[in-house]
């Protein structure tokens, strides 16, 4: 489960800009591709998307530069060149449409704990189920050079079950998925310059699961020594028998050390916020 809905709407930051003097921190800048390709029993669909990324600390921005990689989120259109910022570790997101000048914010960690209010306050749960979950990493050895850079190869294994329970129905959702990371060993510096998008990575895997599951997860994935310049990641899912597989496929280039202002993660003053209604249980 990826998809993110919610709402709040940020202060543009730029409107102190004439009594603050500007501000930086040590980042790293970078170019990746994304393809995807989901199939299902009735349609097989491929996205590719070409992105440049900026993080900062516990801060990203991330420009689209082709393909649709963000979906629409409620009543907000990304567009074809939206941009996502992630701030504070991905505690909070804010999409930009740079053609309508339109934004949304949302609060990943905060909706997440309103949907589970939700279901509480209906009648119904959401929970995974431990004894069926499964994390490990193993080693492979020593993986091809890639952009000149040397790698180590690491398998990620993972396999969950959650069940929503929800006016005396339940859906059981069964994950499971194994990842090839392949990880520059001479780029192990720039991991810590890449806070916000590790801590992104590790929330949308981890939607409505526990505290140590989620602490679990986090500590296996940090295992990876280096600096991951290559993923290919298989998943299958299955919901009450509908199966559903996917083959993600992430390229990392052009890496450099950079000095990141504080105003990439602003909002522009000129850009209007997009609302959406509050949902019943959501923390204010």
């Amino acid at each position: 489960m990826r998809f993110l809905k919610l709402v709040q709407s940020a202060v543009p930051a730029l409107l102190f800009a004439a009594t603050a003097p500007a501000q930086s921190k040590p980042g790293i800048s970078m170019d990746q591709t994304m393809n995807t390709i989901t199939t299902s029993a009735s349609r097989t669909d491929s996205v590719t998307g070409v992105m440049h990324m900026t993080s900062a600390g516990t801060n990203a921005r991330i420009e689209i530069d082709s393909g649709r990689i963000v979906r629409n989120v409620g009543p907000f259109s990304p567009g074809p060149h939206a941009v996502m910022i992630m701030r504070d570790g991905a505690s909070e997101m804010v999409y930009l449409n740079p053609d309508k000048k339109e934004y949304i914010s949302i609060k990943p960690f905060q909706m997440m704990q309103g949907v589970q209010k939700m279901m509480e306050s209906m009648g119904g749960s959401m929970k995974f189920d431990t004894s069926a979950t499964h994390i490990g990493i193993d080693s492979l050895g020593p993986g091809p050079t890639i952009d000149g850079h040397p790698t180590v190869t690491y398998r990620l294994t993972m396999a969950m079950r959650m069940t929503m329970s929800m006016m005396g129905q339940s859906n059981v959702v069964e994950t499971q998925s194994t990842q090839d990371i392949q990880a520059a060993t001479d780029m192990a510096s720039f991991v810590d310059l890449n806070a916000g998008p590790n801590r992104f990575a590790e929330f949308s895997q981890s939607m409505g699961m526990n505290k140590d599951l989620f602490d679990k997860m986090a500590a296996t994935q940090r295992k990876v020594r280096g600096f991951p310049l290559r993923s290919v990641k298989h998943s299958t899912t299955s919901t009450n028998g509908v199966t559903r597989t996917t083959v993600e496929t992430i390229e990392t280039r052009n890496i450099k050390r950079v000095t990141v202002p504080d105003s990439a993660f602003a909002i522009p003053g000129d850009y209007k916020p997009v609302s959406m209604p509050a949902m019943p249980g959501a923390v204010p």
